[in-house]
Order: C-alpha cells, then sequence, then structure tokens
C-alpha cells in the first residue's frame, strides 16, 4: 500500500483506469476510414440501324419569277386597278394611264394609212394606162417607167403607214398595263393623278411568283463528290420521280418542315471559296416563304447501313476530341476517343469508329465517375425499377408513421 492512500482509493483509480483505456479504443474503432460505395451511373448498349446521314446548309430563298411593272408611256395615272398584296393573274388588268392622247395617234395613223392606200389606187390607175397607152405608141417608155416607179412609192407609203397604225396601237397598249405573270403583288408605288412616264420609265409596283419558292445555298466541293459518290453507288435518298431530297427550315423553325427538292447545281465550282451553288423547289401553298428570307437547309447524302448510335447526351468532348465512357467488365470506366457521324432527330449520334455493338457506354452520371475508377453500372430498366422500390419503400413507411401517431384526443 501507498503510503497516504488506503486500499479502497488505490481500486477506484485502477477502474478509472481501465474505463479511460476502453474509452480510449472505442474511439480509435469510430475514426477508422471507410471507403465510399462506388457511384451509380446509367449504361446503355449502343444501337444499330441504318441511317441516313445529312448536310445542313444556310442559304436565302429567291422567287421563281419577279417582275417590276414600269409605265412605257408618258400620261396621268388614271387608275389602280388591284389590292395590294392580293395574287394577281397574268392578263389582268393592274394600271390605267390617260388613254386619250394615244388613241388619237392612232387615229391619224389610221387616217394616214388611207391617204396612203387612195394614192396607191391611183398610181396603179396611171400604170395600167400608160402601159395600154404605150402599145398604141401614145406615150414613150420613159412615161411608163416614171408610173411604174409611182406605183413603188405608194406601195411603200402604205406600208410605212401599216407599220405607224402598228406603233401607236402598241403605244395605247400601254395605257393598259397587265400582269405578265401570276403571283402576288406588292403595292402601287404611285398614287393616282401622278404623272408617269416622264423621262425615263416608272417603276409601279412589282410582282413575284413565289409557289414554288427557291432556296438557294452554296456546298463545299467535299459533300458535293460525296452525294455523286453516293448517287453512283445507289445510296443516295431520292423521291418518287427520281430527284435528289431537300428539307427546308425558316429561322423560327426547329425541324425542316417544308419539303421539296433539288433542281439545279451550278456548272462550275468557284476557285476563291471551294464551294458550289444549289437551288432547292420548295411548294408554297401557304404562302408561308417569303422571297429574301435566310433559311437552312437540309439535304440527305447518303445512307450509312448497320450503322453504330449512342445518345448524343452520353457524348464527351476534351482537347483530344470526342469521347465516351464505356464499363467494362469488372466494372472499371474506360476513357473512349471516338469518330462521330451525322445526328440524328431522335437524339441519337452515328459512332463511325471506337466502340463496338457490346459495349456499356455511360449514358447518365458522366460528372459522378472518371476513366480507370470502379462503379455501378445500371441499365435503364434496372434504375426505373430501383427508383419504383424506392418510392413504394418510402410510402410504407409514411403509412406505418401514420399509423403510429395517435389520434386526436387519445393520450
Amino acid at each position: 500500500m501507498i503510503k497516504g492512500i488506503s486500499k479502497q482509493a488505490l481500486t477506484a483509480l485502477a477502474i478509472l483506469a481501465g474505463l479511460t483505456l476502453a474509452a480510449a479504443g472505442c474511439d480509435r474503432g469510430e475514426n477508422k476510414f471507410a471507403a465510399p460505395p462506388p457511384p451509380t451511373v446509367t449504361v446503355a448498349k449502343p444501337v444499330t440501324r441504318t441511317v441516313t446521314a445529312y448536310q445542313v446548309f444556310t442559304g436565302n430563298t429567291q422567287a421563281q419569277f419577279s417582275v417590276d411593272i414600269v409605265a412605257r408611256v408618258e400620261g396621268q395615272l388614271r387608275s389602280v386597278n388591284f389590292e395590294v398584296g392580293t395574287m394577281v393573274k397574268k392578263g389582268q388588268l393592274l394600271f390605267v394611264i390617260e388613254p386619250e392622247p394615244y388613241q388619237a395617234k392612232v387615229d391619224i395613223a389610221l387616217a394616214n394609212l388611207a391617204v396612203a392606200k387612195a394614192q396607191l389606187q391611183l398610181a396603179q390607175a396611171t400604170l395600167v394606162r400608160k402601159e395600154n397607152a404605150y402599145k398604141d405608141r401614145a406615150v414613150s417608155e420613159v412615161d411608163v417607167i416614171q408610173a411604174k416607179a409611182q406605183e413603188a412609192e405608194a406601195i411603200a407609203q402604205v406600208q410605212a403607214a401599216k407599220a405607224q397604225v402598228e406603233r401607236t396601237r402598241i403605244d395605247y397598249g400601254y395605257t393598259h398595263v397587265h400582269a405578265p405573270i401570276s403571283g402576288r403583288i406588292s403595292r402601287n408605288l404611285v398614287d393616282v393623278g401622278n404623272l408617269v412616264g416622264a423621262g425615263k420609265a416608272t417603276k409601279l409596283c412589282s410582282i413575284v411568283m413565289d409557289n414554288p419558292m427557291y432556296a438557294y445555298f452554296t456546298v463545299a466541293e467535299r459533300d458535293i463528290m460525296e452525294a455523286r459518290h453516293n448517287e453512283r453507288k445507289k445510296a443516295l435518298p431520292l423521291d418518287e420521280k427520281g430527284r435528289p431530297m431537300a428539307h427546308l427550315a425558316v429561322s423560327n423553325e426547329k425541324d425542316f418542315p417544308h419539303a421539296g427538292y433539288l433542281d439545279w447545281i451550278d456548272n462550275k465550282v468557284d476557285i476563291n471559296t471551294g464551294t458550289i451553288q444549289v437551288r432547292g423547289v420548295f411548294p408554297n401553298d401557304d404562302a408561308v416563304l417569303l422571297p429574301g428570307l435566310f433559311v437552312r437547309v437540309q439535304v440527305p447524302i447518303g445512307t450509312i447501313k448497320d450503322a453504330i448510335l449512342t445518345q448524343d447526351r452520353a457524348l464527351g468532348r476534351d482537347q483530344r476530341g470526342s469521347y465516351l465512357l464505356v464499363v467494362d467488365k469488372d466494372n472499371v470506366v474506360q476513357y473512349r476517343p471516338v469518330e462521330t457521324g451525322p445526328m440524328q432527330s431522335d437524339g441519337t449520334i452515328v459512332i463511325r469508329k471506337g466502340i463496338t455493338i457490346d459495349d456499356r457506354v455511360v449514358v447518365n452520371g458522366l460528372q459522378r465517375v472518371r476513366p480507370g475508377a470502379k462503379c455501378t453500372p445500371m441499365t435503364q430498366e434496372q434504375e426505373k425499377q430501383a427508383q419504383a422500390a424506392a418510392r413504394q419503400k418510402a410510402q410504407a413507411q409514411q403509412k406505418g408513421q401514420t399509423k403510429e401517431k395517435p389520434a386526436k384526443g387519445e393520450k
């Protein structure tokens, strides 16, 4: 026994020391590091099918025909015979320009023609009389020659008078301006009562034939050569009439709702830009398309048989290019650089090189994993089943808590 300390005190100190050591041992067990479980990601195998390869180009619309209506004679504008912005038919009367002066010129020309015809009759009668007299030696041969010359002159005067009548009738016809084509007309640029055609041609309005509508765009020579190659291999999609197909969208349209076809390609490549101009034709029955619009044109340039496709959201991009994350048989994430193809309307993208049909591609949860690390892969179906099971469990727990809660008024 230590001097000054009783046996009971020593016993208490020993118990306290044992409890302290036990507590220290418990603390060391609780602070031991435990690694987190591998992150869960959604995987899906690529699909394979025959797809159409598209290219999208930008261009502008242009009316099939566009005509500026101008005044071809001088005069006061008497009437405007159409409603602005409406459709007009070929031959429809549009404007009337002061016709009276030109009608008077026609009348004068007809009178001059009548005079010329009368002089021709006189010359012909004179020639017959002198020819008969020459047979009887009553006139000389010179008199007969002069008579023939006078007849020829009278014939020429009649022809000139007829030409003058035709010219005045043409000028009179210009006083009534008719639509040269069918199409949509603009507003009238000159009001009734104004003088038009004085000194120079006055523009009165314009007409455009916008159904069907043209779309002009340029294509790189590489795309043209690929399309020609596919055409030779019978791999270029064509419409029911054997024409290359095309679809068009304006600036506020997401998809390409306007279906048409290609009808013209330029005969040479621009050596400065390496492009060639192409034209598409698109029906415009509802008049949605206007000349001069900026448009996007989607053109199929070939088909890819047994193409491998995966979700576009699975595709990552870094300094090395495009890549996919693939889970191997040991559930380890692998980095796969890939070569991509055309995007599809259902959100998938063609993978030309880099994966196989049996690979498990990470399509959801890319930010939770890194190459070389393990993960817990789940298919989309397994993920749905797990979510459904979690909801059922949560609902069961909620029902259990509701049953254990005492009713109002109970103790």
